[in-house]
């Protein structure tokens, strides 16, 4: 398997928050995946990517208050299919783009997106996994329990390299297959205030 080099997640804040971010004493690393992904491809076609996923949040975050989530890392991996709907349309590889992923809370509405930058890259035989790395997503805690993180939607923004150099660009929607286990691990309890 050939890994997309460089591939970085840069996440930025599409949403004002609403207060400060609760300070973190303490830290912990939550993950999740591998999570197949059904994506609709720009022909209708539905293709399959495989998403990991893992930050690192608090080990507690105090009731109704605004925290982020840091360090965001994992890969998405395209199917031998998907990468075949590419290269049977001419691109050989990425010449950039954006990726999202989300992770939701029901106990902790986010208030924040994640979009992946994604550097330069040419393809070669077999599936293609591409890591990123970095990166934050701010919630809001409810007001007492744990919070389960689950892995969302994901947004696939890609500039196409083809070796003629004719432009190309490819936005693909994504959603976890069902009977997927989209949680992350552990659960975040909600301490006192």
């Amino acid at each position: 398997m050939r890994t997309a080099r460089g591939f970085t997640l840069a996440l930025v804040t599409t949403a004002a928050l609403a207060g400060a971010a609760a300070p973190a004493g303490a830290s912990t690393t939550f993950h999740a995946g591998p999570i197949a992904y059904a994506c609709q491809f720009p022909d209708g076609s539905p293709q399959t990517v495989t998403l990991t996923d893992a930050f690192t949040g608090p080990d507690t975050v105090a009731p109704d208050v605004n925290f982020r989530t840091t360090n965001v890392s994992g890969s998405v991996t395209l199917s031998p299919a998907a990468l075949t709907w590419f290269t049977s349309r001419g691109s050989d590889g990425l010449l950039g783009g954006r990726v999202a992923a989300f992770a939701e809370a029901a106990n902790a509405p986010r208030s924040s997106t994640a979009a992946a930058t994604i550097t330069p890259d040419t393809w070669g035989a077999g599936p293609v996994a591409a890591g990123f790395t970095g990166g934050q997503q701010t919630h809001h805690s409810g007001t007492s329990g744990s919070i389960t993180f689950t892995a969302g939607q994901l947004v696939l923004m890609l500039s196409l390299h083809r070796p003629d150099g004719t432009p190309a660009f490819v936005t693909s929607v994504c959603h976890p297959e069902d009977g997927q286990d989209t949680a992350f691990t552990p659960a975040l309890p909600i301490g006192p205030a």
